[in-house]
Order: structure tokens, then C-alpha cells, then sequence
């Protein structure tokens, strides 16, 4: 089993190392980082002496043995556009979207799996149609709809919660709702499947026939067998999560980081760009991961094939 979980550590360490060397270049091939940072019109010695200063009249392989140098050294280098750390860049936007990250995926979790279990128990009432739709509904939604909708609800009209910001934990009820919704949607539609693929089996009926309260049959056996696809979903809600969180910070003005590498791209600033995507890469490869360790705790199954 320890060799198994070896293997898919040292698979994500090698696909973080792909995107370190495939967004440099990447981002070296979208243009001349010059060309959208100086003025037009500016001379020909003043365009030669910035460039010069950004490092960016060095051969290729050169700029990108300095940027291994600074990656391995913890130095991420200069914006290029705000001439100061990337770091201290990172520094200052990465919180929003951690806690931002944070609040959702609570959201999404802390409510889908017992709405799933409760659709799940209650199918064929009008308690399961009725989260059935509500999950429905929530995915079919696109986040930037649902964001002006509650924006317009309850900002513009109830004035209740503020639309912009990041002052307050406040601030973030709106787009963690809306960041949270798809995920959502998908953990409950999940758990009511597995639960409803489980709740048939022979070990729960044999469970219930030596007197097993049904509390102890729903939450030890069907809930842990069924657990397998909801933390499989979980883990790829995950990895959209972190599309979707540049869509939500436009909008309600977070200032967190994906805002930041949007502004990068179209501004080609190649060091907050390349800093971004890798932390980007980091957040997936790393949900990924956990899924598998979880994958091993939640079924003793894997254990076995693993061995």
C-alpha cells in the first residue's frame, strides 16, 4: 500500500515539474512581454534599456536556468508590470482565495452530504424531488447568473450583504455561495446515487435482520460504501473550482490570485503569471492526491489490489 501512495507522490511531484518547465516557455511563446508594458512611441535606446533591466535580452535558456535558480531559491523574482516581488504580490491576494476556497468547499460539503443522504431516504417524496431539484438547478445555473442574482436580491434590493470587497468574513457569504454552488449540486446528486445503489445490498439487509438501529446501518455500512464516488467528485470539484474562482473574484471584487493571473496573461508578466499557474497546478495535483490517500482510508479494497 506504502508503495502504491509512493508512486502517486512521486507521479504528482513529476506532473508539477511538466507545468514548471511548460509555463515558462508557454508564456515566453504568447509575446514580448515589452510590446504590452512600455508606452508606444517610446525610443528605440529608452525600449532597449527596459528590456535589459526586465532580463529579458537574454537567450531563452538562459532566462529559464535563472528562473529554476529562483523557483529552487524560493526567489520567484519582479512583476514587470509593479516592479516589486512577486512574493510579496502573492503575499497580499493569496489569503482572499484561500479563505475564499475555504468557506466553499465547507459550503458544498457541510450541506451536500446530508442532503444527498436525506434525497436519498426519502426518494419518491416530495422531500427528494424537492432536493433533487435544488441540486438541479444549482448545476445547471453558470456561476456569473447566479452571482448577479443574489447581488441584485440581496445587496440592491434587501441591502443586507455588501457586493464587493474582502474587508470582512462578510464579504465572502456571496461568493462562496456562488462559488459553492456547482460543487454542491454535484456532492448531492453523488450521494444520492451511492446511496441508492447501496441501500439494496445484502450485507445492509443482513445488517438490519441482527437488529442493527437503522442510524448504524445508513452511517457505518451504506454511508462509508458509498463514500467512494462523493470524495472521487469531491477532489474533481476541486480542480473546477479553481476555473470557476477566477469568474467570482471579478465579480465581487475579492482581489484574490485568480483575478491577478488574468491581469497577468493579458498583460504578459511573466513572472506573477508563471507563479500563478504553478500554485494553480499545486492546488490540483494536491486534491488529487489526497483523494487518492482517501481512497485507502474509506475502502480497505484498494489496500488489498494495492498489495
Amino acid at each position: 500500500m506504502l508503495d502504491q501512495l509512493a508512486r502517486r507522490t512521486l507521479g504528482a511531484i513529476a506532473t508539477l515539474g511538466v507545468v514548471i518547465v511548460a509555463v515558462f516557455f508557454a508564456t515566453r511563446l504568447s509575446g514580448n512581454a515589452a510590446d504590452y508594458l512600455l508606452p508606444p512611441g517610446i525610443d528605440a535606446n529608452t525600449k532597449a534599456l527596459m528590456v535589459t533591466r526586465m532580463g529579458l535580452d537574454q537567450p531563452l535558456l538562459l532566462q529559464f536556468w535563472h528562473y529554476l535558480q529562483g523557483l529552487f531559491s524560493g526567489d520567484m523574482g519582479t512583476s514587470l508590470f509593479e516592479r516589486r516581488p512577486v512574493l510579496d504580490i502573492y503575499a497580499e491576494r493569496l489569503p482572499n482565495t484561500l479563505m475564499l476556497f475555504a468557506y466553499a468547499l465547507g459550503l458544498a460539503v457541510v450541506l451536500g452530504l446530508p442532503l444527498g443522504l436525506a434525497a436519498a431516504l426519502n426518494r419518491g417524496n416530495a422531500l427528494g424531488a424537492a432536493i433533487s431539484s435544488i441540486a438541479f438547478v444549482g448545476y445547471a445555473t453558470p456561476n456569473f447568473v447566479l452571482a448577479i442574482i443574489i447581488i441584485l436580491v440581496f445587496s440592491f434590493n434587501l441591502h443586507w450583504l455588501p457586493s464587493s470587497g474582502s474587508m470582512s468574513p462578510i464579504h465572502f457569504l456571496m461568493p462562496s455561495i456562488v462559488l459553492a454552488a456547482p460543487m454542491l449540486a454535484e456532492i448531492i446528486r453523488f450521494t444520492r446515487n451511492a446511496m441508492l445503489d447501496v441501500l439494496g445490498k445484502d450485507y445492509l439487509r443482513t445488517a438490519r435482520a441482527k437488529g442493527l438501529p437503522e442510524h448504524l446501518v445508513v452511517g457505518k455500512h451504506a454511508l462509508r460504501n458509498a463514500a467512494i464516488p462523493v470524495v472521487t467528485i469531491i477532489g474533481l470539484q476541486v480542480a473546477g473550482m479553481v476555473a470557476r474562482v477566477v469568474i467570482v473574484e471579478s465579480v465581487f471584487a475579492t482581489k484574490g490570485i485568480g483575478d491577478l493571473v488574468v491581469f497577468a496573461a493579458i498583460g504578459r508578466d511573466y513572472p506573477v503569471l508563471q507563479l500563478g499557474v504553478i500554485l494553480i497546478a499545486l492546488i490540483v495535483v494536491s486534491s488529487s492526491l489526497i483523494v487518492d490517500f482517501a481512497y485507502a482510508a474509506l475502502d480497505p479494497r484498494v489496500k488489498v489490489a494495492a498489495s
